[in-house]
């Protein structure tokens, strides 16, 4: 028993499982023309984010200008003019085949170089590095005991240097222990360029580590030198000015110091802020490393992420506000991100994408901007269809109502007419009664079908109206001789106040037609004995004719109802008789004249109905203007 009910149990979870799953299925089978541009548009993005790599910090470092660096390094530059008429090269002290750089022996006399750094070191600095080889390219070096004080003193770190056999090169004035010496190598990209910088094997630290007493964070991949302007952002001295005392006594104390040479012989190299010497180079790394101000970013599937959410909110905006509107805020999120992006590069040293996002931004305008020209497009052809089949089955209904209403017309005809002959024929009371009851319930019919004809008639497209100029006055006059007659039975009087006025452009058939649906239905509302006040005025832009009855109102709900087809008040349907289409006619009549209705109504007070009707038509108002 248990094993069948787990066995059903795991049956439905199962079948679940499949329904869930036929579920999804359809609805990317019928989103998918949606999913696939979604998925193009990601590809893009993530495809230019690939190459928005480290080669993208060029443009950041050219963009914003020179940063505020590091007070505590300062360069000390030897220059080819320096050393004129005070060395004499000789080559035979050159080891070709071992030294790196051969231009770096061009700078060395002891005597100078002592001299420089008792200066230096007097002024009790951090630190001092010397960016230059000097090893087997300088030949051998004596060195008396205040020499040696100097050479050899710990605040001074020595470069040096591999040859093409990647065997590392000592220079001439290392320790025991080798602690003072450092590593000045700088590596090239693929492009030539010198964008990072990488840790060195544990037995030869980098000089930068070195003189600055802190180690690189742990990086194979190298680490980016987050340059911070030119060299001209650092403080620099020359060689004759330390020699010649032509600096501050405090220059130097408790500075790290950076010893180059600048010369047309000595090898430059490419950055993103163009080309500087190797010293140069060495102070920017050395402000990165004391700021640690290394430059940060995340997983590249962590932006794809985000990308996945940017690519969402504009596809949301593209797809919900007008073309224009959507374009605005595209542009304004792609410049936002962008000057974001700047802000936090320039802050807090994060790398943030700005090519990329705008790439996906763009891909994304362009491919759903035509996603939704195809979805406007076949939504306008569906109208269009639609708007036939609406066509074809409103024709199809005009003429059936059409030709019933003709082919009820002919039978009411001989009705009335033998009804006529019978009241004239018979004087019975009694058949009297009934014939007159006929007589009265086929006029009812006979204006049913009247009414449901002139709709029909308005609402065709080939409707117009025939204006010609008329006085308002008499038209109220003829609409009150055909239905004093209908008021006189209800004991209801018609009383009549008309301004005399001069003739209007109307068409007299229509706005008849509206005067004897306003008046019969105020005599159909008011009961018997009432009153029923008819008034015409002018004003200095349009005509006004108000019906006034004495009948029970209408109530505020109904108000803004009764003017739409077939419709009545809610306590009319039992009281009297209707179609509900004598105020939608009024409204639609005036409105083609270009006037106004109105209602006011209280209940249990009686109604006001009123229209206007303008002094000059709208085709001579344009003409005049």
């Amino acid at each position: 028993m248990l094993q069948r009910v787990q066995k059903g149990s795991f049956q439905q979870y199962l079948n679940r499982v499949l329904h869930r799953s036929e579920v999804l299925l359809r609805y990317f089978l019928r989103q998918r023309g949606f999913l696939l541009r979604c998925l193009l548009c990601w590809a893009i993005g993530c495809l230019a984010l690939s190459t928005d790599e480290v080669t993208s910090y060029d443009q950041r470092f050219k963009l914003r200008g020179d940063q505020k660096v590091s007070s505590q390094i300062v360069l000390i530059t030897i220059r080819q003019s320096d050393f004129t008429g005070v060395y004499t090269k000789h080559s035979s002290l050159m080891d070709l085949d071992e030294a790196t750089d051969i231009t770096d022996s061009y700078f060395w006399n002891k005597r100078i170089w002592n001299q420089l750094l008792a200066k230096i070191l007097k002024q009790n600095p951090k630190a001092v590095g010397v960016t230059l080889y000097f090893g087997d390219n300088i030949g051998d070096v004596h060195l008396n005991s205040a020499e040696l004080g100097n050479f050899m003193d710990p605040r001074v770190f020595w470069s040096t240097t591999t040859n093409s056999l990647e065997r590392v090169l000592t220079p001439a004035f290392s320790n025991r222990d080798h602690t003072n010496l450092g590593a000045n190598e700088l590596r090239r990209d693929e492009d030539g360029l010198v964008r990072r910088v990488f840790p060195q094997r544990a037995d030869m630290p980098h000089l930068v580590e070195k003189i600055t007493g802190k180690t690189f964070p742990t990086s194979l991949a190298g680490l980016p030198i987050n340059f911070r302007g030119s060299i001209y952002n650092f403080t620099q001295y020359g060689l004759s000015e330390i020699l010649y005392d032509e600096l501050p006594a405090d220059a130097f104390a408790g500075k790290i110091i950076l010893i180059g040479a600048e010369t047309s012989a000595t090898p430059v190299y490419l950055t993103p802020l163009g080309t500087l010497t190797r010293t140069e180079i060495m102070a920017h790394i050395a402000d990165t490393l004391l700021g640690n101000r290394w430059i940060q970013r995340l997983d590249f599937w962590w932006y794809a992420l985000g990308f996945l959410f940017l690519m969402g909110f504009a596809i949301f905006i593209i797809t919900t506000y007008p073309q224009s509107v959507a374009l605005f805020f595209v542009l304004w999120i792609a410049t936002l991100l962008a000057a974001l992006s700047a802000w936090v590069f320039d802050s807090f040293y994060f790398w943030s994408p700005a090519f990329a996002p705008f790439v996906l931004l763009a891909a994304t305008w362009t491919i759903f901007i035509g996603y939704q020209a195809t979805k406007i497009e076949r939504k306008n052809f569906a109208l269009q269809q639609e708007q036939q089949y609406l066509a074809e089955l409103e024709q199809l209904k005009n003429n059936f109502v059409s030709l019933i209403s003709h082919d009820l017309k002919t039978p009411i005809a001989k009705i009335q007419a033998i009804v006529d002959r019978l009241l004239t024929q018979n004087q019975d009371q009694e058949l009297q009664m009934d014939l007159k009851s006929l007589r009265t319930f086929g006029d009812e019919l006979n204006r049913y079908i009247q009414s449901i004809l002139k709709v029909l008639r308005i609402e065709s497209r080939e409707f117009k109206i025939n204006k010609d100029a008329a006085d308002i006055n008499e038209v109220i006059e003829e609409a009150l001789i055909t239905l004093r007659p209908l008021a006189a039975e209800k004991g209801i009087r018609i009383s009549t106040h008309l301004e005399p006025m001069f003739s209007v452009e109307f068409d007299p058939t229509l706005i008849k037609e509206v005067i004897i649906n306003l008046i019969e239905n105020a005599i159909k509302y008011t009961p018997a004995q009432g009153l029923i006040e008819v008034t015409s005025s002018e004003t200095e832009a349009d005509i006004k004719v108000e019906v006034k009855d004495t009948g029970d109102g209408i109530k505020p709900e109904d108000l803004d109802k009764v003017w739409g087809k077939f419709t009545r008040g809610s306590d009319q349907d039992l009281k009297t008789k209707g179609t509900g289409l004598g105020l939608y006619l009024v409204k639609y009549f005036i409105e083609l004249h270009g006037g106004k209705v109105a209602m006011d109504s209280k209940w249990g007070h009686g109604t006001t109905v009123s229209f206007t009707l303008p002094l000059e038509s709208e085709d001579v108002i344009e003409e005049m203007l």
